[in-house]
């Protein structure tokens, strides 16, 4: 070693701590090597570099620093858990396991198949029902405006508004953007040559209609498609039907009361996820000058508002606009008008005002949380019997840790194992998904296409799936088996019941699961089944109806009805101003009260001499109306029991009813009727609304053609109406449906939502049956031994059965104090949501206990009789 000049040698102060605390007999050892180090150090880095090295180095070496700056050396360095050397042996052990237990890999990749499958498909039912509008290129902008109507003795929640409304908020307050209102048509026939179609959802609509909304045209122009009357802007949907394939713009149709319009635009058919879908468009025309009339509440009112404006400040102004336009002729009814603004995007499922059926986001709730539930299930079955058949891996994991395995290195291979099983049950499931897409669209009422799960998003949920499904089902074992000590397992010391109250556990949790889901879908059922069977006052069978769709004279209506009268299998004929499923709008009135007359809305319906007797109502009071009575035609109405018990009337006969308002002294009086009849309460709509007051007048040939009919022959009965019908209206079209239909289609939606959640709480029953069946079969190969021994000393097959049974039936019973609260409370509160509803009734709880029992029993007997009926000899053989 050279010799340190003066000044250049390393620190006094490091010095004397080496010689103070380093090893007892290393001190001279230790300081002539660092020494020699030094003199390297500052050669090559300098004086001052060297000299800290130095400190460090003896810092090194001198408790209590050294516990913290010196690592152990590793001769036998191991590549990190992440490096791809390992992850390929990782994925080569998972395929060997799998392989070696086909059995129990089976079965946890069907659970996890069927788990994947349904959660992949609704959750495209879920993404579907949340993407409602949302292509609308202003979604974030647009407001539709609801009504709040209050009379004195009820409250009504409407979509929509008066016509003036949303052109008098552009006018006065700067900051509203646009506007567009439609003014609903419903069905119109349209001719074009000597061809006559009925199309519906016909609405007239503001040329603004395309400012607002992006609807993407085929044909013409967007700016300038409604801005002359007489226009029509079709879809192509629509215009196919009418003009073939070739092209529609600048082509003429007619309606039926022979106004022509000029087709001056076709658009791409709506999208099916919009709350609000039309077939043609009409320029406003004729409904121009109702525009302007504040009295009348009918048409849809959307407003465009400036991004991220505060909603607030414009309801704020509503007041002062009903004060202003409205407030002098609702005052004096008693009425009171407020609105509210909605948002486009939330309107589908967040909306349910009266006449419109949308979407509910608890159904997106519940069916999200059914994907969830069924993903948790097939990774509690790989749980179970990951847990279950612990002590085949006990000695690998013994052998691993004694070999230096370290335990993040066990448990990365343990959850490998469940991701590789995922991964295996995500690529069948993306193939049953393509298969079943078209049954599962049929079923739930979507046009969804595979193509959606190539999306981005989709594969990044997919991959989330994938993710979440693998971690879970693989944490516990990853945990638990990777928990073992070496020791205790080559020993042979190792208890394979470890973990048994987790398995348990978790059983349970799946039979709660299942069970809530059976309890809730029979339920369900149940109510769907009480709306179609339930009374609705009226005889709705083998009762066609007929639209006449126009408002031209109807003076032939008593000959066809004498006409079809002659047939014996016509029961009756009688006309109205509606289907009785839908008796529309309200209407004012002038009532005679207990206090005197007062204006007040009622539900009208307009019939004929022969109605009440054709549907089947009932009087409860006075008569019905009669031919023979002139008077009967203006001066005589009939009110259901709603009426009476609004209006409080203790004796309803002789009561004084005026149409309209009270007359004004310089307008002419109105005719005052008296009520001659009450007809007992039947549903004006489906079972979703309450029955409402209704005053019934008597007119002649209306509206709709009610026509009862025996169920005998019907095929030729109905030819027979549809050859009168073309004699007496032979420029109208036949077109017929029955009246029970219109209540089916009421609860079309719910009837759809029921069956998808039908079909997955039987696939949920069957994940659970599908672990219980894999740790039926673990346990009874078990205790093979067990069984053999006890045959010998004289147990019967059927001992043995409910030996193995009874552990599994405990924990079926376990399950029902956690259900049966949990479905109770889910099913009480959604029946809320119902006006007329079903009783709950204990026997459902009971049968749906029993059916899981069974359910259970069936699972598991067949492992349980073919180990009973085992010859003892073979089990007992190797002992």
């Amino acid at each position: 070693m050279e010799r340190l000049t003066k000044g250049k040698g390393p620190p006094r102060w490091a010095e004397w701590l080496l010689n103070h605390f380093s090893p007892p007999g290393l001190e001279d050892e230790l300081q002539g090597d660092l020494l020699e180090m030094y003199a390297y150090w500052v050669k090559t880095v300098g004086l001052a570099r060297a000299r800290w090295r130095y400190v460090l180095a003896v810092l090194r070496m001198i408790r209590p620093f050294a516990r913290f700056m010196t690592s152990r050396p590793n001769d036998y360095s191991q590549p990190s858990t992440l490096h791809p050397d390992m992850l390929l042996n990782y994925l080569k052990i998972a395929c060997r396991n799998l392989w070696k237990d086909k059995f129990y890999s089976l079965i946890n990749i069907l659970g996890l198949t069927i788990g994947v499958t349904c959660g992949m498909l609704l959750l495209l039912y879920v993404t579907d029902e949340l993407s409602y509008d949302r292509y609308q290129a202003k979604a974030s902008q647009i407001y539709r405006i609801v009504s709040h109507i209050t009379e004195p003795d009820k409250d009504h929640r409407m979509r929509s508004t008066q016509p003036p409304l949303v052109k008098t908020l552009k006018q006065d307050y700067p900051f509203v953007k646009n506007y567009v209102r439609f003014f609903p048509y419903g069905q119109v026939m349209f001719r074009q040559g000597e061809k006559r179609f009925y199309e519906d959802h016909i609405y007239a609509a503001d040329s603004t209609v395309f400012d607002v909304f992006s609807y993407k045209f085929v044909e013409g122009d967007p700016k300038t498609a409604l801005a002359q009357p007489g226009s029509v802007v079709l879809t192509q949907k629509a215009a196919q039907k009418f003009f073939g394939s070739g092209s529609a713009l600048g082509q003429s149709l007619q309606t039926n009361d022979t106004t022509f319009y000029k087709v001056t635009g076709v658009l791409e058919d709506i999208p099916k996820n919009s709350h609000f879908t039309f077939n043609g468009l009409l320029s406003l025309g004729s409904k121009e000058r109702r525009a302007s009339e504040w009295d009348g509440i009918y048409i849809y009112s959307y407003l465009v508002l400036p991004e991220n404006f505060d909603t607030k400040i414009l309801e704020s102004k509503f007041p002062e606009v009903y004060d202003k336009y409205m407030g002098p002729i609702f005052k004096r009814m008693g009425i009171k008008i407020s609105y509210e603004l909605q948002p486009l995007t939330s309107i589908h499922l967040y909306s349910n005002l009266e006449g419109e059926s949308n979407g509910n986001i608890g159904y997106v709730y519940t069916f999200s949380a059914v994907a969830f539930f069924m993903l948790l299930l097939a990774s509690i079955n790989y749980m179970n019997l990951a847990t279950a058949r612990s002590a085949k891996r006990a000695k690998e994991v013994g052998l691993r840790k004694v070999m230096g395995s370290a335990r993040s290195r066990l448990m990365a291979q343990f959850l490998t194992e469940s991701v590789l099983m995922t991964v295996l049950a995500l690529s069948v499931s993306l193939f049953l998904v393509m298969i079943l897409l078209p049954f599962f669209n049929s079923v739930s009422g979507k046009e969804i296409q595979f193509r959606e799960l190539l999306r981005p998003q989709y594969v990044l949920i997919a991959l989330g799936i994938v993710g979440f499904t693998g971690f879970i089902s693989g944490s516990y074992p990853a945990f638990y088996l990777s928990a073992f000590e070496p020791a205790t397992v080559l020993k042979g010391a190792f208890n394979a019941k470890g973990g048994s109250f987790f398995r348990k556990s978790l059983v349970v949790a799946q039979f709660a699961i299942s069970l809530t889901m059976l309890i809730c879908t029979w339920i369900v059922y149940k109510q769907l089944n009480f709306m179609r069977n339930h009374d609705l006052g009226y005889d709705q069978e083998q009762v066609l109806t007929i639209d006449y769709r126009g408002r031209q004279p109807r003076q032939q209506f008593n000959s066809l009805r004498n006409t079809l009268l002659t047939n014996p299998n016509i029961l009756d004929v009688a006309s109205a101003s509606a289907p009785t499923s839908h008796i529309g709008d309200r209407t004012l009135f002038t009532v005679e009260s207990n206090t005197g007359l007062k204006e007040m809305g009622f539900r009208p319906m307009r019939v004929d001499y022969d109605y009440l007797k054709t549907m089947g109502m009932r009087l409860v009071a006075g008569r019905d109306f009669s031919e023979k009575i002139p008077a009967d035609t203006l001066n005589s109405v009939i009110v259901n029991q709603a009426t009476v018990q609004r209006m409080g009337w203790k004796e309803p006969l002789g009561k004084k009813v005026i149409l309209g308002s009270l007359p004004q002294p310089d307008q002419p009086a109105q005719p005052v009727a008296q009520v001659i009849g009450v007809v007992k309460d039947f549903h004006q709509q489906s079972l979703y609304s309450l029955i409402e007051p209704m005053i019934i007048l008597y007119r002649p040939a209306n509206k709709v053609i009610h026509i009862k009919i025996r169920p005998r022959d019907m095929e030729k009965t109905i030819a027979f109406i549809g050859q009168q019908w073309r004699e007496t209206y032979p420029d109208r079209l036949f077109e017929y449906r029955f009246l029970d239909q219109d209540f089916e289609l009421a609860y079309e939606a719910d009837e759809i939502r029921s069956r998808v959640f039908t079909a997955f709480s039987a696939l949920t029953i069957l994940i659970a049956c599908l672990g219980l069946f894999g740790l039926a079969t673990f346990t009874t190969e078990q205790r093979v031994k067990e069984i053999g021994v006890r045959k010998v000393l004289g147990a019967s097959v059927s001992s043995v059965v409910v030996l193995l049974s009874k552990d599994f039936t405990k924990l079926v019973l376990f399950s029902f104090p956690i259900a049966i609260p949990i479905a109770w409370y889910s099913m009480y509160t959604w029946l809320q949501h119902f006006p007329y509803k079903t009783d709950i009734g204990v026997w459902v709880f009971v049968a749906a206990c029993l059916l899981t029992l069974l359910i259970c029993w069936t699972t598991v007997i067949y492992q349980s009789i073919k180990a009973a009926m085992t010859n003892p000899v073979k089990s007992l053989r190797k002992e």
